[in-house]
């Protein structure tokens, strides 16, 4: 019915079956989550002692059942919103003692009445939503955590996750020098034998000399023997047409060596 200036006329019509019928009108004002948040707080908080009852009840060994229960685990992240849990709530009706928070619980269903548990999906009307006291009581007291086990004597243990272990593998780290960060051969030391920087004929072995620095070292890796070799190769490329290919000249220094003069 709509309260404005306009009449709510209503008509009720049954036909003469022999039976008796009722009807019935009722004033009623919707409240807010905000509203029914305060008032099940104020009626609906369940006893830590009676809740500590329930978890007894739940893990009693069954002499029919071949598996013992030691325990349960209970989440303290709401499985609504994954967040962690500010007002554990559940219904009475559960099975289960997983809660879920209520403040967004009926936020939700004050857009879209559902009042179906988010956990075993079954009715949970708000006539039967109850605070869990002992869980309360948990969430103040173990901030560390997002999980926690029920013992079989009531009592509750945390369980806090393992820290990720790094999977990348053990290897030996190679440090680099300025000049191998840059791309360059580090300088060999040379000592007064004159085994690196001649060719055998007792040139000067000192990395300066005369004030000038000593000639930088040279890759000779690769199968090509010298820079200078490619550019007479250029030039017996413009006489191949007229003489022929000429066979490769030997290089004249020892692999791996270069004069330092």
């Amino acid at each position: 019915m709509y309260l404005s200036s306009a009449t709510n006329r209503i008509t009720v019509t049954w036909g003469n079956y022999g039976k008796s019928y009722s009807v019935a009108l009722y004033l009623v004002r919707q409240l807010t989550s905000s509203e029914l948040l305060q008032r099940l707080k104020t009626i609906g908080v369940k006893h830590p002692e009676l809740c500590k009852a329930l978890v007894k009840e739940k893990l009693r060994l069954d002499p029919d059942s071949e598996i013992a229960t030691t325990g349960v685990r209970v989440s303290l992240i709401c499985p609504l919103v994954k967040m962690r849990l500010s007002v554990p709530c559940r219904a009475e009706t559960c099975a289960h003692l997983q809660c879920f928070d209520a403040v967004f619980y009926l936020q939700m269903n004050e857009k879209k009445p559902t009042w179906m548990c988010p956990v075993c999906d079954k009715p949970a009307p708000y006539d039967q939503l109850i605070i869990d006291g002992l869980l309360s009581k948990i969430l103040s007291e173990c901030e560390d955590a997002d999980e926690i086990e029920y013992l079989v004597d009531g009592s509750w243990c945390p369980i806090r996750a393992e820290k990720e272990r790094s999977c990348s593998p053990q290897g030996t780290i190679l440090v680099l020098g300025p000049s191998d960060a840059n791309g360059l051969l580090p300088t060999p030391s040379v000592n007064g034998s004159g085994a690196l920087g001649s060719t055998g004929g007792g040139g000067p072995a000192s990395s300066v000399e005369n004030g000038k620095p000593g000639a930088d070292v040279v890759d000779l890796t690769l199968d090509s023997s010298s820079s200078s070799e490619d550019e007479e190769e250029e030039e017996e490329d413009e006489d191949e047409d007229e003489e022929g290919p000429r066979p490769k000249r030997r290089c004249p220094f020892q692999k791996g060596l270069v004069p330092a003069c």
